[in-house]
């Protein structure tokens, strides 16, 4: 596959949601590029049930879907506050056949708190290094925030799990 700029690859995720919505005979309608925290808004017609989603998008899976970027210290609560939707990741690595790996906004606060918590666990053991240590450090040398991304492996469960999006959001108006 040709090489596809970031910020098209970004809309062909988005609009191959919308379809796929749409087969699930919910309206689906793409925001404002600077809507913070939502890419897609979808209504249940028959309920006037809607839902925010968030949709992330790659054709190099390998290199993981980047969700948030974060300092040691405040990562959980970052979390927290910054996942406000449900999440739908878009791998277009084979663009005849999409796969999409749909997580509620709890499964992937879940899914994301604990792949940063094995990555902590491993850098500390690397490093020798306590909790306390790694985040001297990282407030006296001033460090960029952590870029924190999840893999296939960490989602390979949630692949079509439209029922995150289907369910219980969008029944009740």
């Amino acid at each position: 596959m040709s090489e596809i700029k970031r910020q098209l690859k970004g809309n062909l995720g988005m609009f191959l949601v919308c379809a796929k919505l749409s087969e699930l005979n919910l309206i689906a309608m793409p925001t404002i590029r600077n809507t913070q925290g939502y890419d897609i808004i979808a209504l249940n017609p028959e309920s006037n049930g809607a839902v925010g989603i968030q949709v992330k998008t790659t054709n190099q899976p390998q290199k993981g879907f980047l969700v948030l970027s974060t300092h040691w210290r405040s990562y959980q609560a970052m979390v927290e506050e910054k996942i406000v939707a449900p999440f739908v990741f878009v791998d277009i690595s084979e663009l005849d056949k999409p796969a999409y790996f749909i997580l509620s906004k709890e499964d992937l606060k879940r899914t994301l708190k604990s792949a940063i918590a094995r990555y902590v666990s491993d850098y500390q053991q690397r490093h020798s290094l306590s909790w306390e240590e790694m985040l001297e450090k990282e407030q006296r040398e001033k460090r960029k925030p952590n870029a924190w991304a999840l893999f296939l492996s960490d989602i390979k469960n949630y692949q079509n799990n439209w029922q995150a999006i289907t369910g219980a959001t969008l029944v009740r108006g």
